[in-house]
């Protein structure tokens, strides 16, 4: 009894601290110590009416929350502005744009080029170095910065160089183009179309008017203008605007607050017909205000703690708690899912943030599945432990690279627009999951080999013997004879079988979907190259355990080297080298 207590009271501290240090590193993740309190203004403006706004943008009906969102992040990245939302922001811009005329507002990614940039300015008198030293560090620098003489021929320079900075160079230009008003105003499709065809192209509120009435007594100049739509939503959505933009402007709370909710309940009387439904639009800005759900890698870290000492201890009790935690985890993720798959109509896969997403939901599901399998073996917890620690990293890396990974949801490209994508797609990035799930099994036996020497190896098993002889049959790694070696070989083994019979078939289908796509079914693109090479490595592996007499420990660093080979593929070739993969 008090070794179990004391279990216990090391679970429950193990649990207590990393919750705190998880709370902090995420709490202190979202600080910017450059951003300043919100205005008197900002705080009194309620803008949650705009959740029931839609905007037509990148081939979809958004949310307004969602829209302002995705075109602040082409401004400032993932930085807020004065810990403003973005649809305030969005709107200040718009309506007080010289409040920002000295504000660093713009965002600018490439380390080389701030340096470049901050090197051009900081003999300048009016800019002085501490602003420098800060813009290097944070990225965000004043737009009229960007746009002096010097600085301009400086980015014209480094436009040239295709391989290293121009990417970098065109953001800036997309960031100074975005942040300009008439460029916000002309963007904001929230117009709807007349008739019914969904397809069809919506408008900016300009055409609702030839000037906007920039205050009550001059609102009678409205006029409805698009034959189709309501005239009486029409008089009433061009007043309110004239009110919000004049109520802007002089930093009324009131009356912009009153214009907001006027344009809430107008805009959809346009035409009822095409208008998403209020919930929809709602639930939209919840999903992205709430971060899109990336927190939920710490309810998964929460259940890699009881799991490992579930490994080490051998208390049934901690096991429980581990797949407690995990299912929570797992819930969160399939609701997140769920969620875009609803808002975007499709099954979310056709962006790198969605991919990492899909691939360890099903390492997720993969491993709830093995552990009701395995659950009278010494290989149960393992499985939940790697699907953990893997979903645990890419959420991380969803949270801490958002402008890498972008969760914004838009349409699919054409090209992509196809069966295959959810046949072909989901196979290989369950195929990855698999393989990094692997990996961790592999890294923990190579932990344990150096520390112990234990060099055992799984003299049967792996996802042959899972599947012949299920949760009943005996095996030596049921018995109490089987070594920690041994049984962390035998889980890399079974999700090495299995991600290696994926990414085969995934190759074979890709080559498939290549034929019908482009009329070859190969063509020695980059990613194809390195799927390949992933499975070499994993056919090598195979071969290798059945020659070598360190079966265990070359298993183990071929699992590795094959799991980099992999996140070399996922990483380097879709973000730095460019081909026909690079949107995937």
């Amino acid at each position: 009894m008090v070794t179990r207590r004391k279990k216990a009271a090391a679970i429950f501290s193990a649990i207590t601290g990393t919750i705190m240090v998880m709370g902090g590193v995420y709490l202190l993740s979202g600080a910017n110590p450059a951003e300043q309190l919100q205005s008197e203004f900002a705080q009194a403006v309620d803008l949650s009416p705009l959740a029931q706004i839609a905007v037509q943008n990148n081939g979809r009906l958004k949310s307004f929350d969602s829209y302002a969102r995705t075109m602040m992040k082409w401004v400032s990245g993932s930085n807020k502005i004065n810990n403003q939302s973005a649809s305030f922001t969005y709107f200040d811009l718009l309506f007080r744009p010289n409040t920002y005329n000295d504000a660093d507002i713009i965002f600018v990614k490439h380390i080389d080029v701030r340096r470049r940039i901050a090197q051009r300015l900081m003999n300048d008198s009016q800019v002085g170095p501490e602003r420098m030293a800060r813009f290097q560090k944070t990225g965000m620098i004043a737009a009229r910065f960007l746009t002096r003489a010097d600085v301009a021929a400086l980015l014209e320079e480094m436009k040239q160089d295709l391989i290293r900075t121009n990417k970098a160079v065109d953001a800036i230009e997309s960031a100074l183009a975005v942040s300009n008003p008439a460029v916000l105003e002309a963007n904001m499709l929230i117009i709807p179309a007349a008739g019914a065809d969904p397809l069809a192209g919506w408008q900016p509120v300009n055409v609702l008017r030839g000037q906007t009435p920039q205050d009550q007594t001059h609102a009678e100049i409205a006029t409805a203008s698009v034959s189709g739509l309501d005239s009486n939503a029409q008089r009433a959505v061009t007043q309110a605007w004239g009110e919000l933009a004049s109520g802007w402007s002089r930093q009324d709370a009131a009356v912009v607050n009153g214009a907001i909710q006027t344009l809430a309940v107008q805009l959809p009387l346009l035409n009822p017909v095409l208008y998403p439904a209020a919930d929809k639009l709602k639930l939209e800005s919840w999903y992205f205000r709430n971060y899109s759900l990336v927190w939920t890698w710490i309810i998964y870290l929460l259940a890699v703690v009881p799991l490992l000492m579930a490994v080490i201890y051998h208390w049934s009790g901690a096991r429980r708690l581990g797949l407690i935690i995990f299912s929570i985890a797992f819930l969160m993720h399939t609701s997140s899912i769920g969620i875009r798959w609803y808002l975007s109509g499709r099954i979310p896969n056709s962006n790198m943030f969605e991919a990492i997403w899909a691939a360890t939901w099903f390492g997720s599901l993969a491993a709830l599945v093995i552990e009701y399998l395995v659950r009278r073996s010494p290989m149960k917890n393992l499985f939940a432990i790697g699907a953990g620690v893997c979903s645990m990293v890419a959420m991380m890396c969803s949270q801490f690279m958002p402008v890498e990974l972008n969760s914004d949801i838009d349409h699919v490209m054409p090209v992509l627009n196809d069966v295959w994508l959810y046949i072909h797609t989901n196979v290989i990035i369950f195929s990855y999951c698999l393989i990094g799930m692997a990996a961790v099994t592999a890294m923990i036996y190579l932990v344990y080999r150096v520390l112990t020497g234990d060099d055992q190896f799984a003299r049967a098993g792996g996802a042959g013997q899972l599947i012949l002889s299920g949760s009943g049959a005996k095996s030596f790694l049921k018995g109490p004879s089987a070594t920690m070696g041994q049984v962390l070989d035998g889980a890399t083994m079974v999700t090495m079988e299995l991600s290696f019979i994926l990414l085969w078939a995934g190759i074979v289908m890709g080559a498939i979907w290549a034929d019908h796509s482009w009329g070859r079914p190969w063509g020695w693109d980059p990613k194809e190259v390195f799927a390949l090479n992933t499975f070499i490595i994993f056919l090598v592996l195979v071969h290798v355990r059945l020659k070598v007499k360190d079966k265990a420990w070359w298993t183990a660093v071929l699992a590795c080297v094959g799991c980099a080979v992999m996140l070399f593929n996922w990483i380097i070739v879709n973000f730095v080298i460019t081909g026909l993969h690079s949107y995937a």
